[in-house]
């Protein structure tokens, strides 16, 4: 990994950048922030004069973050991306160039604040993409590494008891249960992983989600001798730090979190640790609808997603995870949208959760599950796995796949991140890391498939954020218990979206709502308390897009979205606002902030109705698409009947290698559509059983 090191004049400038979009604000500001807030009911119980006078008052750069902004550079960018940062950061600093950038004939630095925020807005709504990608990259960068610290002035000036205690809350409920899981065994000692390069392994599964999980279970379990390995690091309950957003997005997150792809069009969240995606992921467990699972039997040639099998499978792992809809309780977001919905005739049903029905009311699970109700494979599949004697490396990465007249033998590796490459060998090989990281390591290693990195599908998704007068409290309570899928079907191809609440702390409350000025994005910061954030999540359609690679390695996405998934996140962008406004909220922000917030005035009731809020609608229409984001990555190796159309067979082998398969999101033919854990878990059955007959037929074979 590279380092940086800002030069005094680049300092500077990045200083410039985060104090124009976290600025300390004028007395004038002062007041009219400190006057908004305490007329919000309730807010004079959680927030004194004082206090906010301290939150007004600090600026980005008085908390360190031009600092934290230079650590964090080599964690999600590489040398290109970095030379690009440093090239917009030095242009804004030479004349000549400054004034086509900003305007001004001087250099960014030495333009006053106001000034300094009329150019970033000018930035955010330029027809020139460079200038949004720009704006989008150093805004991100400003707020949340300013936000996302809890040992700062900033944080401590817009502090309330519960604000990011989603798990402390949890802890202080009557029907707090916690369940202790023993800490699984990862491989550790020196002498332990010397062994392993003279070892054969039946099966060595590169990667521990819902798909690695369940193929390490059910291999295990058959009397194979299993190796599992993981670039993340494996987290027990115990070493979690759950109202903690900053650590569990820097240590279990791909990129230290959500991150935009190179060209800016779309933002990407993905898990990074021992377990995968089921170890962050918000527990919702939902079976692939009919038309889909029509679809992929019919279209893609494999008759098994329309069988009785199919179903089994899903049951069976439903069964294993827990997959329940008891002793659900609704917290104050997921009220909301049900509220709204209700209002406006719409469908909203009751998301099943992973957890046996055991109570649950931590709106933290995303940094993890500290109090083990949470069924991901590392509390079932791989806990199974380990009873049957299968082993465990995290923090290994994997750099390619060893190939011998055309079969799989093995893995090269970095154990714990050393220099040194180690070779494991093993009878079978499958790749379960993510529809991002599959593709990468089957190209690297000489997979020529041309569906391989294809196909790409994202659930592109645009958030609303609504404010509403009264306390919704997001951290507390469960994440995701409710989801409206009226508009599932609304373009008339299966191909809309479904309506779900997306609960984040402080750090990703800030880059959601939109940046109108440094002393707006205060007062609405200090709205948080009152905020439900929802996503519209697309089955997205017909979009380019595929997994890039760029000469360093890093991954990348590339994406050209098409007109009708442009057309459904502006849909999803209305109807969410509809429902916020049915449900009584008094203003309506859309992340990454193409569409101008709407707020109803102090004599205004909050009515869909409203001419106003009506004129809007129709302005929101005419805008172009936001920047998506994608919190589910899928079919990058699609399964098929043909090589022609797909990277594997129906088996899950790869077309090019034999023993070589693939069992994680990649296989999908297409957008699934729901959130896409159970789906995984019930195709890495399918997987694992044609390994079982795989390897059983060669030591038949081997004995005739």
């Amino acid at each position: 990994m590279f380092t940086v090191s800002f030069s005094d004049s680049q300092k500077q400038t990045l200083v410039a950048i985060v104090d124009t979009f976290v600025a300390a604000l004028d007395a004038d500001e002062e007041g009219k922030l400190i006057e908004s807030t305490l007329n919000v009911p309730g807010s004079a119980t959680c927030f004194t004069a004082s206090q906010l006078s301290q939150f007004a008052q600090t600026s980005a750069s008085s908390i360190d973050v031009v600092d934290k902004i230079e650590k964090k550079l080599p964690l999600i960018l590489t040398p290109k991306q970095l030379n690009d940062l440093l090239l917009v950061i030095h242009l804004l600093d030479y004349r000549p160039a400054s004034i086509l950038m900003t305007g001004h004939w001087k250099p960014f630095k030495d333009i006053p604040r106001r000034e300094r925020e009329q150019i970033v807005m000018k930035w955010n709504k330029s027809s020139f993409a460079v200038f949004r990608q720009i704006y989008n990259s150093l805004m991100g960068l400003s707020l949340t590494e300013a936000y996302f610290s809890h040992d700062t002035a900033l944080y401590q000036g817009l502090y309330y008891d519960g604000i990011q205690g989603g798990y402390k809350h949890f802890q202080q409920q009557p029907d707090y249960q916690p369940i202790q899981h023993d800490r699984l065994k990862m491989i550790t000692d020196q002498e332990e992983v010397a062994a392993l390069s003279s070892m054969t392994f039946d099966v060595i599964i590169v990667g521990s989600g819902a798909g690695g999980g369940v193929v390490a279970a059910q291999l295990a379990e058959a009397g194979f001798s299993v190796l599992v390995v993981e670039k993340g690091k494996y987290y027990h309950q115990q070493d979690m730090v759950p109202d903690n957003d900053q650590y569990a997005f820097s240590t279990m997150y791909e990129d230290g979190g959500i991150s935009p792809n190179s060209t800016g069009t779309v933002n990407v969240l993905s898990g990074s640790t021992f377990g995968g995606g089921t170890a962050i992921n918000y527990l919702a467990s939902l079976e692939p609808p009919d038309n889909v699972r029509k679809h992929w039997a019919e279209t893609s040639g494999l008759p098994y997603f329309d069988s009785i099998q199919f179903q089994q499978d899903l049951t069976k792992v439903a069964d294993r995870i827990g997959v329940s809809t008891d002793n659900i309780v609704h917290n104050g977001p997921n009220q909301k949208l049900i509220d709204g919905c209700r209002k406006l005739g719409h469908t909203v049903k009751t998301v099943p959760q992973n957890t046996a029905g055991r109570s649950h009311h931590c709106g933290k699970c995303y940094t993890g599950c500290a109090a083990g109700i949470k069924n991901s494979t590392t509390n079932t599949w791989l806990k199974d796995a380990a009873s049957h004697g299968a082993q465990f490396l995290d923090c290994t990465r994997v750099n390619g796949i060893l190939i011998k007249k055309g079969k799989a033998v093995g893995v090269s590796c970095n154990i714990h991140h050393s220099q040194k490459i180690h070779r494991l060998f093993g009878k079978r090989i499958v790749v379960a890391g993510g529809a991002l990281h599959t593709p990468s390591l089957l190209k690297r290693s000489g997979l020529s498939n041309p569906n391989i990195g294809q196909h790409l599908r994202l659930h592109l998704s645009s958030i609303c954020v609504g404010i509403y007068d009264e306390a919704t409290n997001p951290s507390q309570g469960a994440l995701l218990t409710t989801v409206c899928d009226a508009f599932e079907n609304w373009e008339g191809t299966h191909h809309g979206f479904k309506i779900e609440c997306f609960t984040q702390g402080l750090g990703m409350f800030s880059g959601m709502v939109p940046w109108l000025g440094a002393a707006k994005h205060k007062e609405t910061m200090l709205r948080y308390r009152n905020a439900v954030i929802t996503f519209a999540m697309m089955r997205d359609k017909d979009s380019t897009c595929s997994v890039q690679y760029d000469p360093y390695g890093k991954l990348d996405i590339s994406l050209d979205i098409s007109k009708h998934d442009a057309d459904n996140l502006v849909q999803g962008i209305v109807e969410m606002a509809k429902i916020h406004v049915a449900a009584g909220a008094r203003q309506i922000h859309v992340s990454q902030h193409s569409i101008d917030s709407f707020e109803f005035k102090a004599n205004e009731a909050s009515c869909v109705d409203n001419p106003r809020f009506l004129e809007w609608i129709k302005y929101a229409r005419r805008q172009r698409a936001p920047v998506p984001s994608s919190g589910h990555q899928m079919a990058s190796c699609r399964m098929g009947a043909s090589s022609k159309t797909s990277a594997t067979k129906s088996t899950g082998e790869t077309w090019d290698v034999r023993y070589l398969y693939v069992a994680d999101s990649s296989l999908f033919p297409t957008a699934l559509g729901v959130n896409p854990m159970l789906t995984i878990e019930a195709m890495a059955l399918h997987v694992s059983r044609h390994i079982v007959d795989s390897l059983s037929n060669t030591k038949m074979a081997a004995k005739i």
